[in-house]
């Protein structure tokens, strides 16, 4: 039963409460012009018989004044239609010239319950959909916190200083960067290490190379072994037991006195540059990390003074744009020439993927 507030002069209220009531309305009385505040919340309309008009154009500005942005419609009653205007301009939604017959009267009072009832329902839509708007901000907030952690670990667990024989460019280009590297000399052998997580930005790629780090080349393992390093790691991927198995690109390598060893797991196979004769390729297989039990088979190579070893993720195009660029640029020496690389096929490198260059040489 929707409840009606008419507003009229005293002796005008019990006849049209009866009419109301008669009606199917609750009515709730109130005496034009008067000054205290009025409880709108169970009020599904508000009836002014605008009499005098005057009187009732103050009182539905106030009411207006303190609904701010709540809807109640009112409906003015008016004894001529010269005062339809004074009414609309104050504020009332709809202005009735009496007499008006009690079927019509019911009819729009019920149309106007359904206009509130349904600004109700959109008002209290749009303050949850604010609600939800400051929560989604708040979990926003939380999440570049959370990445700038990231960012922060996963830089910190780079190395800082390289050793003689190695040059790096290292251009993280999301928020986080989900490529990474290590290299690390163990008496007079060099082990070495690149790798991606494609598909895993954000914190899980930065936790997932870091796992990778931590399980490739342990600390103090006396043993360095590419072959065996991507196993570790394969290892470590799997025991995770993730629903949805994170694959990790990863080229580990071993450079002993006059060889190196590499081992490769979905990473874009490394470029040899030999100081005498053609660069190419070096298409040594291997799956991606993570997805099952594998094999990783090593190949080793002479290193001769002058060769060099180029290894590249994913965003340094890898393949015959990554062999082209070190052709172009193998005139080169020392870090010079992996930054003329990285320059190169930076400008073709999708958005917003890492891109990692790592070189090792003899006799740099």
């Amino acid at each position: 039963m929707p409840t009606v507030l008419l507003s009229a002069a005293p002796a005008q209220l019990e006849d049209l409460r009866r009419d109301l009531e008669a009606g199917g309305f609750a009515v709730v009385g109130h005496d034009l012009g008067a000054a205290p505040a009025v409880d709108f919340a169970p009020v599904a309309v508000a009836v002014v018989v605008a009499g005098p008009v005057a009187a009732a154009a103050s009182q539905t500005r106030r009411w207006r004044a303190e609904l701010a942005d709540e809807f109640v419609p009112v409906l003015w009653l008016v004894d001529r239609a010269d005062a339809v205007p004074a009414g609309l301009d104050a504020g009332a939604d709809v202005c009735l010239v009496q007499p008006v017959e009690p079927a019509l009267l019911a009819a729009q009072l019920r149309a106007l319950a359904r206009t509130r009832a349904s600004t109700a329902r959109v008002s209290t839509r749009a303050a949850e959909a604010r609600l939800l708007g400051d929560q989604l901000r708040q979990a926003f907030a939380r999440l570049d916190a959370d990445r700038d952690l990231a960012r922060r670990v996963h830089r910190a667990a780079l190395p800082v200083e390289l050793p003689a024989g190695v040059s790096v460019c290292h251009r993280p280009r999301g928020r986080i960067g989900a490529d990474f590297y290590d290299v690390r000399r163990a008496g007079d052998r060099l082990a070495f290490l690149v790798g991606d997580v494609p598909g895993r930005g954000g914190a899980t790629g930065s936790l997932l190379g870091l796992l990778a780090l931590r399980a490739a080349f342990p600390p103090g393992d006396a043993d360095l072994d590419s072959a065996a390093a991507l196993a570790r790691v394969n290892r470590e991927l799997l025991a995770l037991g993730l629903d949805d198995p994170p694959l990790v690109a990863l080229l580990a390598g071993v450079a002993d006195g006059d060889s190196v060893t590499v081992a490769r797991a979905g990473l874009p196979a490394p470029i040899w540059l030999p100081a005498d004769g053609e660069a190419e390729a070096w298409a040594a297989p291997g799956p991606f990390l993570g997805t099952a039990e594998a094999t990783y088979p090593a190949l080793t190579r002479t290193l001769n003074p002058g060769d060099r070893l180029l290894i590249g993720t994913d965003g340094a195009g890898g393949g015959d744009a990554l062999l082209a660029a070190a052709r172009r640029h193998r005139g080169v020496d020392g870090a010079a020439f992996v930054e003329a690389v990285a320059a190169d096929v930076l400008p073709a490198a999708p958005d917003g993927e890492d891109v990692t260059l790592l070189v090792v040489a003899r006799g740099l």
